[in-house]
């Protein structure tokens, strides 16, 4: 049987625990959550799998293969870099560091939505073949393209060849921003997997709101600047302050670029607010997911 592009056995996923339900769970809302969590641990082996299947596939059809891991961001940099700095002419000292430590985070989450959205559609045949718990597809997808972004930490890392001035201790905090990226992605990229499954215009929508967050994150200006810009305006400049990404991408230019502390404490607020949403969103994937072979 062929999951996510490989072979994955048969035999692994039907010694599985068949406390593991694929009809609607029975028990309460905290007991579901419990199970399933449970059950994504017992089939952790599938999720890394599908993982590396992902990564594998991204670059399996192209010449330079998996090199495209490293590259893509490389070019993106360059291309936002002659449309900021040089077409509109407002670099910044070291620009390209201070492009590429925000752009690089805001590729990642983009990518985890736009791919755990079409996940579960995705494997559509799978499902109705083999039972298997499906949230792990939508982790997968974030998983796969949380492995795309430690590949583009190595351009970004280069330009500290450049700019070795700007290279400092702040950096090793970096997994700390990471580790509330994860956990802010993490429930955005179940709920719309199984909300895409019913609706497919979610996946529109998601790509068409990602792109107009990008514009209202600060990750072609700097937060301070996107702050003065707002000021006259309260409910624009509210929308910025309730912007979770907008504190993890600043968090971000302020370890690798400006060297000094990030916010902690606004990471922290979008860290504990991130587990109820999680939680809620876990709870909901597993109600809806009995119906998914139905509807597709």
């Amino acid at each position: 049987m062929s999951i996510g592009g490989g072979c994955y056995p048969l035999a692994t996923m039907a010694t599985a625990s068949l406390r593991l339900t694929v009809g609607r769970p029975r028990r309460g809302p905290i007991g579901t959550i419990a199970e399933t969590l449970r059950s994504i641990y017992q089939r952790r082996r599938l999720l890394m799998y599908l993982t590396v299947a992902r990564v594998r596939q991204d670059g399996g059809n192209s010449i330079l293969g998996n090199f495209w891991l490293i590259l893509d961001p490389a070019i993106q940099l360059a291309i936002y870099y002659f449309l900021v700095g040089v077409v509109l002419n407002r670099p910044q000292a070291n620009f390209p560091l201070f492009l590429f430590a925000a752009i690089l985070p805001w590729r990642w989450f983009t990518m985890a939505l736009s791919s755990a959205t079409e996940s579960v559609r995705g494997h559509d045949k799978v499902m109705r073949q083999i039972a298997f718990p499906q949230i792990v597809l939508p982790l997968s997808a974030v998983a796969a393209s949380t492995t795309s972004f430690f590949f583009g930490l190595i351009p970004l890392f280069s330009l500290y060849l450049v700019y070795p001035d700007r290279l400092t201790s702040w950096v090793l905090a970096l997994p700390l921003v990471i580790g509330v990226q994860v956990l802010w992605t993490l429930p955005f990229a179940i709920m719309f997997s199984a909300l895409n499954v019913f609706l497919r215009d979610i996946s529109s929508l998601v790509r068409h709101g990602l792109r107009l967050g990008f514009y209202v994150s600060p990750a072609l200006f700097s937060f301070e600047k996107i702050q003065g810009l707002l000021a006259p305006y309260p409910p624009a400049h509210l929308l910025l302050d309730l912007n979770p990404m907008a504190w993890i991408l600043n968090a971000y230019r302020d370890l690798l670029y400006e060297g000094r502390s990030a916010d902690w404490g606004a990471l922290l607020v979008v860290a504990l607010a991130s587990i109820p949403f999680s939680l809620l969103s876990i709870y909901l994937f597993r109600r809806l997911a009995p119906s998914f072979v139905k509807v597709l």
